[in-house]
């Protein structure tokens, strides 16, 4: 029997991925690298091993607690630890399950009680290797696992971060596969459960008989793995820091965006705007936050924050499909009706100001909302930096990427505008890389800045030898403390007060408990 063949395997998760066709067929071929630094980069380990503990070490509630902050999430496995915030957000999700999971029960008739240790499986084993020179396939599910009393009935328990979230048909479809026929003899019947480690709810949503599940995964989730296996389309974006393409994707434009940054050792990494200004705000909510995906859902955002999503929001349905141009009068729509009155009323006024500035309908192309994030790869660094414009449209041959700032106040001619605005910066060097990609007509970064009292379209050219040295200065002061930071220290200060990971920073609770005042 030949061992030489590859073992293909692919998640649930995997099949309801939009990403990019060729980098999903190359995760479902290697297993996952350990990536060794000093705080754990994988959200839900700590939650999940004290669950074990809990569920297989026979300990009660309070003893899995005291482990998990005695050993910062690492419970002796020689995993790397976890940063404090998460230590803090892992106790709350602790609590959180055990009360969804034992509620759920008790609403059961017939309950899942018993946990399984062991990953439930399919595997099909090809000797000798089939043509794509895999030996063995497989599918895979990663959540929690339970059973009846006697296996009539299986549990599939998916994970998320906030509250429990929809997830696309096939990826539970996918989920119910998996626990009825990775396990040994079929059981009866077979629930999927979601759950959000932010709220104490578990949700059920999918209980199906074995024969149903059978006949749902021939005609879902076979063609998809087929898609998956033999996927090798390109598409550039948030997939490719991970994709061992990276380095000569021909999809991937590249140039050394940043030459005057020294390069720092570690994993390749994809960089935003977004990401950069909270590191410099605060590196632990950018870990918290950016890195493991944190976020405090209860907490209210401001009422310009929520002025500005709400415009963002309504010109990208009135710039979806095939628009004219935007008018004053246009409705605004639901998410401006959402809005407190006299935030409906600014809000109301901005859309107003934009009709004289809307770039339609002399456009040739729009991108949509998948293929937005918009990516160039620093070789020497290797960082894929990446943004999302607010509008990503064709016009005369060139790409237009657009940022829209909406503000009570006039952008200030004291201060460079790159500065004030730095995701015109890396719109800059994204673009002079050949992102999205070349086009004879050349491509332009335009600010468009509303006002509810009136409104400003300001250009600025990628091919300026000028503009581009400002943007490598203005980008690489932002990128040169994070790419050498490791400890992600919680730095105190104004911005605590609207920090959604506040919830679960002790200094940064102390502070403003303290009156906005940090200790001494």
């Amino acid at each position: 029997m030949t061992n030489s063949g590859q073992i293909v395997r692919v998640g649930a998760s995997d099949t309801g991925s939009a990403g990019c066709p060729r980098a999903l067929a190359h995760k479902a071929r290697r297993r996952a690298e350990i990536r060794r630094s000093t705080w754990t980069d994988f959200t839900l380990g700590p939650l999940m091993a004290a669950v074990d503990l809990s569920e297989f070490g026979g300990q009660d509630d309070a003893a899995v607690i005291d482990e998990l902050a005695r050993t910062r999430g690492t419970f002796e496995t020689g995993r790397p630890p976890a940063h404090p915030g998460l230590v803090a957000w892992s106790i709350e999700a602790f609590h959180n399950y055990r009360a969804a999971w034992q509620a759920h029960q008790d609403a059961m008739n017939t309950p899942c009680p018993i946990p399984v240790r062991f990953p439930w499986k399919i595997s099909h084993r090809r000797d000798p290797v089939d043509e794509r020179g895999v030996q063995r396939y497989e599918q895979t599910c990663w959540g929690r696992r339970y059973r009846s009393e006697d296996d009539s009935i299986r549990e599939m328990w998916l994970m998320g971060l906030t509250a429990p979230a929809e997830r696309p048909e096939i990826v539970t479809t996918a989920a119910a596969n998996v626990a009825t026929f990775g396990g040994g003899t079929a059981p009866d019947r077979v629930r999927v459960i979601l759950f959000g480690a932010r709220s104490p709810v578990a949700v059920p949503v999918l209980e199906w008989p074995s024969a149903q599940v059978r006949q749902q995964a021939q005609d879902l989730i076979a063609p998809r793995l087929l898609e998956i296996v033999d996927g090798t389309a390109r598409r550039a974006g948030r997939n490719c820091a991970e994709c061992p393409d990276t380095t000569d994707c021909a999809a991937l434009p590249s140039a050394q965006l940043l030459p005057k940054v020294p390069p720092v050792p570690g994993p390749r990494r994809t960089l935003s705007v977004t990401d950069l200004r909270y590191h410099q705000g605060c590196p632990a909510r950018y870990h918290l936050q950016r890195q493991l995906k944190l976020r405090d859902t209860a907490l209210v955002e401001g009422q310009p924050i929520q002025i500005g999503r709400a415009v963002d929001a309504t010109l990208r349905i009135r710039h979806t499909g095939h628009p004219s141009r935007c008018r004053p009068g246009d409705p605004a729509g639901e998410e401006v009706a959402a809005l407190p009155e006299d935030s409906q009323r600014t809000a109301v006024e901005m859309l107003a100001q934009h009709a004289a500035l809307c770039p339609f309908p002399d456009v040739e192309e729009v991108r949509g909302e998948q293929d937005r994030f918009v990516v160039a790869h620093d070789k020497s660094l290797d960082v894929v930096f990446g943004g999302t414009p607010d509008l990503l449209y064709r016009r005369a041959g060139g790409w237009v990427w657009r940022e829209t700032k909406t503000s009570r106040h006039r952008l200030r001619r004291d201060r460079p505008l790159l500065r004030q605005v730095p995701q015109l910066a890396l719109a800059i060097l994204i673009l002079s890389a050949g992102a999205p990609e070349r086009s004879p007509g050349g491509s332009r970064v335009e600010l468009e800045h509303l006002r509810s009292d009136g409104c400003a379209l300001e250009e600025l050219d990628p091919a300026s030898p000028a503009l581009v040295a400002e943007a490598q200065e203005v980008v690489g002061e932002l990128v040169r403390p994070l790419l050498g930071d490791t400890m992600y220290a919680p730095n105190p200060g104004d911005g605590c007060a609207g920090c959604e990971v506040r919830r679960w920073c002790s200094p940064g609770v102390e502070y403003l408990t303290a009156g906005g005042r940090a200790k001494p």
